[in-house]
């Protein structure tokens, strides 16, 4: 009898998922791209590498209202529950994949935010990471 209520206790903790922080198991590694125009950003484009861990790096390029280029670094992190990038020197991008090349969430500037769309127009080889890498 033992046995059996040490089981009921301890089955339903090994049939938990993972935790939302723990990195995703999907890859954002490619070139993303957006036409929407978020504040006076337009044609924004994220080249992103991912390492195994779900730690995300790469750079961004897009152009102003004037069609001036502006470009810098990213970094972020893909974790289960969401995609987080810091888009240094322009916002931050937080939302999470909606389809395997399609990313939506918001973009936001300091306390300002907008909704975004991002596409994935060259994706790596794998899409998926695998545990052994």
């Amino acid at each position: 009898m033992r046995l059996i209520a040490a089981f009921l206790l301890i089955a339903p903790l090994a049939a938990c998922g993972p935790e939302p922080t723990d990195p995703a198991k999907t890859s954002l590694a490619g070139t993303w791209t957006s036409k929407s125009r978020v504040f006076t950003l337009n044609s924004i484009n994220m080249m992103i590498v991912q390492e195994p861990n779900g730690i995300v790096s790469g750079t961004w390029t897009a152009k102003d209202v004037d069609g001036l280029g502006a470009n810098g670094n990213l970094i972020g992190r893909n974790t289960v529950s969401q995609v987080e990038i810091e888009v240094v020197g322009a916002g931050r991008f937080e939302g999470g994949l909606v389809e395997a090349n399609r990313m939506r969430g918001i973009f936001a500037i300091q306390d300002s935010y907008d909704t975004v769309t991002f596409v994935r127009s060259v994706a790596q080889s794998a899409n998926l990471i695998s545990d052994d890498q």
